[in-house]
């Protein structure tokens, strides 16, 4: 069984919203909604990890969807997830990444038949440095995280906890496995279009996107 963990915790801080970003109308749904109603039609647990005075705005999938409140970082938060899931694997992704689509999460159940965590991520169009000291990076050596991320629970909660007690802190999980744990990692190409909307003009490209797609 595959648990899939969606960070539903963000804000629209980045935008200048005074409300969480997820809540913003994106086509004929609200932005979370896109990946959330993917995930549930295909059958999967989902746990929605959701900052607690969101919680009233969830209320129409309280009887398809776990919630827990997460913490005040998003390793915090995903920990929070791992702690509940009830599948062997699970699959973390961001809900901010609303066109995430069913063959790619079909392709990450099918790599954790195989490897024990799995990577969804972006060839580089861009050339690369390394801020300090200033370098060139080979750019075909770079790939760029996304979501979905994930792997075998008992490893990730593993990791997660390691990280924990070592007062460590990633910006994403594979960070965590590659660090804690010695399992072979499969990567994913990750699609143009599953980008996360972080900015007003993500937001802008996603409606763009959808008004060309839909």
């Amino acid at each position: 069984m595959v648990s899939v963990i969606l960070m539903m915790a963000g804000s629209g801080n980045r935008m200048k919203l005074e409300q969480n970003k997820l809540f913003l109308p994106l086509g004929k749904k609200l932005l979370f909604q896109h990946s959330l109603d993917l995930f549930l039609s295909m059958g999967l647990e989902v746990i929605g990890v959701i900052r607690e005075e969101d919680r009233h705005y969830y209320k129409a999938y309280s009887s398809n969807v776990l919630f827990v409140t997460g913490g005040t970082t998003r390793q915090e938060s995903v920990l929070e997830g791992l702690k509940v899931c009830r599948g062997q694997y699970a699959l973390i992704h961001d809900a901010a990444r609303p066109f995430i689509d069913e063959n790619l999460i079909h392709q990450c159940i099918t790599s954790l038949e195989k490897q024990n965590a799995v990577l969804v991520a972006a060839s580089s169009k861009d050339s690369v440095y390394l801020r300090q000291p200033l370098k060139s990076l080979k750019r075909e050596e770079i790939i760029l995280a996304q979501t979905p991320q994930g792997g075998k629970v008992s490893i990730l909660k593993e990791c997660h906890l390691k990280a924990k007690n070592d007062c460590f802190s990633a910006t994403d999980d594979i960070s965590l496995i590659l660090k804690y744990s010695n399992v072979g990692v499969d990567i994913i190409e990750g699609p143009d279009s599953n980008f996360k909307i972080t900015t007003q003009l993500d937001y802008i490209r996603a409606k763009e996107w959808i008004s060309q797609n839909d």
